[in-house]
């Protein structure tokens, strides 16, 4: 039984990624930084008590940023961390295996292995959150699967993508859970007047 009555979590995708040498995760580039400013002033406004984090450089680049805006600190998990596949892997799975989710792309995680993890990772978000409302940043395919291990299975069957900083709106109340929004990135229409480049990637 879970313990709280109604709180909503908006689980967000990181910021543009910064990439260092053999293409490792270093955080957020300086458009990063400035997509992750206009989350956090987005997320100001709906008065969340807690903020979760991957600790993947990328996401706890974005969540830091995010935390000072909203007056947060990121609680970190590690469960929460994108599939983990070798560079080039999982684009290749999309063009020629998916969605055969017991795969394991470039011998990384298979999707059935990342439907597990998240199943993890959901109850740990409900157990820090503890029924306040909350914010998660973490990953694009690591959302998808989480919205498929809670019945909307729909988004990773179909690959939708997430956006950089790009915002699923989750409801819960009792057992319920409701998909409120999915892939919400209106806080990123100021930036357009820079070169935003691929929000997607």
């Amino acid at each position: 039984m879970l313990s709280f009555f109604r709180m909503l979590i908006y689980l967000c995708r990181h910021a543009q990624q910064d990439v260092g040498e053999a293409d490792s995760d270093i955080g957020i580039t300086s458009l990063g930084e400035e997509q992750s400013r206009a989350l956090g002033k987005f997320l100001r406004k709906k008065g969340s008590q807690i903020l979760l984090s991957s600790n993947l450089p990328r996401a706890l680049g974005t969540a830091k940023i995010v935390g000072e805006v909203i007056n947060l600190e990121p609680k970190v998990s590690p469960l929460l961390r994108e599939i983990e596949t070798p560079k080039g892997a999982w684009s290749e799975y999309v063009k020629t295996r998916h969605p055969e989710f017991g795969y394991h792309p470039g011998g990384g995680e298979s999707v059935n292995d990342l439907i597990a993890r998240a199943r993890k990772g959901w109850r740990w978000i409900l157990k820090e959150a503890d029924g306040r409302d909350a914010v998660v940043i973490c990953h694009s395919i690591f959302i998808k699967s989480l919205l498929y291990t809670l019945g909307f299975e729909e988004h990773l069957i179909r690959n939708d993508a997430v956006a950089n900083t790009g915002v699923v709106i989750l409801e819960a109340e009792k057992e319920a859970i409701r998909l409120v929004k999915f892939n919400y990135y209106r806080h990123l229409i100021p930036l357009r007047i820079r070169e935003l480049g691929n929000i997607f990637s």
